[in-house]
């Protein structure tokens, strides 16, 4: 019987693409999710033909990547010096096996890579196969090669502090240690909940950053009916009177339908909101009706009658809201009000007009003579800019309107916004969050 073994695992060796010691390793094999990973393969014939494929599974979910190599003269592979010529990806990408992810095959379509549970990293098996093979071939194949690594959202240098004071709810996550730290409120759109993987990344990077659900989740609102701002100020306050959290301000990072929050928050009590980051953003309250002290505010309407379904199937909500130039008095965002703000745009976002947008909000404060913001756009990119290295969505089943919506972008440039956007977000943030600026008071005098 070991005999039988012996010669088979001979023959398998002479006649297959590799040497005595076929390895792929990868380094780190532990990282957050933001890092890059270096992956190399060693050991195998030259000239030879693999695919090198990653696979993450994910609360009963599964993604996965692949490119297709040929191995060079020395017997190796580099991810960062070797071109795939095939796959999910192609192309010198050292990253690849990690942004290209897709939903593997016979699971419902639309799936999206959402971390619910940072407490969990993220195992992700690296394997080597013989041939170019596509990826219902991957499905079956044995690997010749293989390791695993581990990445991650949240630090082991972080801790959660549960939120339940008063109305409002959610999570903070927090260098340990006393601090003091930046103050940051993260925020998201409209699939509502808590969600933290951008909260527990950016606590990693150093910040206080709070998690601040505003429906559907605990004993909050099951849907967006009506927003009162004074939740938002509440959360502001609470977060700022923590003695784990730098006094001077505090920061607003949100996306989509959040950014109207955060822009409210900026600019109705700026005195105490120092900088804000609207990524794919708007310019005007939009969906549901908002009030601050008594004060009703305007809003564009949603209209689901010019909903749309694409020949492939896809929803098409681009032109759900109102024009921008129908905005009731009141509606649009007073942004000269904020002290410093960060715009970060996708100039192919098929969610939401962002890029019109972005330009009446420019438009109007240039003519007000502000310096206090920035705005970034990105060509190719689409809706979901996010911390980069993790599975990128361009389709993907959202609730709101019970079908699959196309989010915008093409694959290639919207990861090299994602790779430009978070060092920059993270830079904003640590140099106006807590400390008082110029701007807003040099703003002022021309008002």
């Amino acid at each position: 019987m070991h005999g039988l073994d012996f010669t088979i695992e001979t023959n398998r060796i002479i006649q297959g693409v590799h040497r005595t010691m076929a390895t792929i390793y990868a380094t780190p094999t532990t990282t957050l999710t933001d890092e890059k990973v270096q992956i190399k393969l060693s050991g195998f014939d030259s000239g030879s033909k693999v695919t090198v494929r990653s696979f993450l599974p994910e609360k009963g979910l599964h993604f996965e990547a692949h490119g297709h190599f040929v191995v060079d003269g020395n017997g190796e592979i580099s991810m960062e010096q070797d071109p795939s010529l095939g796959g999910t990806y192609t192309d010198v990408e050292p990253m690849g096996l990690f942004w290209s992810m897709t939903q593997s095959p016979g699971q419902k379509r639309g799936l999206r890579f959402m971390k619910k549970d940072v407490n969990k990293p993220m195992q992700i098996t690296l394997s080597v196969h013989k041939g170019h093979l596509d990826i219902s071939a991957l499905q079956t194949d044995a690997p010749i090669a293989k390791t695993q690594i581990q990445r991650s959202y949240m630090s082991s240098d972080v801790e959660i502090i549960k939120v339940r004071s008063g109305k409002v709810r959610g999570k903070v996550f927090k260098p340990k240690g006393p601090g003091p730290f930046k103050g940051v409120i993260d925020m998201f759109g409209g699939a509502g909940g808590l969600l933290a993987y951008r909260a527990a990344l950016l606590a990693s990077r150093g910040f206080a950053a709070y998690a601040l659900p505003y429906f559907r989740y605990e004993d909050l609102p099951s849907s967006v009916g009506q927003v009162e701002l004074e939740y938002f100020e509440e959360a502001t306050d609470w977060l700022q009177s923590q003695s784990f959290v730098q006094p001077g301000g505090i920061g607003v990072c949100a996306v989509s339908y959040g950014t109207v929050l955060g822009a409210r928050m900026a600019t109705e009590f700026p005195e105490k909101i120092s900088a804000c980051v609207s990524i794919s953003g708007c310019s005007a309250n939009i969906t549901v009706p908002m009030s601050y002290k008594g004060r009703d505010i305007p809003y564009l309407n949603f209209d689901y009658s010019r909903m749309k379904t694409t020949e492939a199937g896809l929803v098409n909500i681009y032109d759900m809201i109102d024009p921008l130039e129908t905005a009731p008095a009141g509606a649009l965002i007073e942004f000269e009000k904020a002290q410093n703000l960060l715009f970060f745009v996708g100039m192919d976002d098929k969610n939401l007009p962002a890029q019109h947008f972005i330009d009446a909000t420019e438009k109007r404060l240039k003519a007000l003579g502000c310096n206090n913001y920035e705005i970034v756009r990105y060509p190719g990119c689409g809706h979901l800019i996010e911390p980069p290295y993790a599975p990128i969505t361009l389709v993907s089943y959202y609730k709101a309107v019970d079908g699959v919506i196309e989010w915008g972008g093409s694959l290639r440039e919207h990861q090299r916004a994602l790779e430009h956007h978070w060092p920059k977000l993270l830079q904003f943030l640590d140099k106006h969050v807590g400390s008082q600026t110029t701007s807003r008071q040099s703003l002022h005098s021309k008002l």
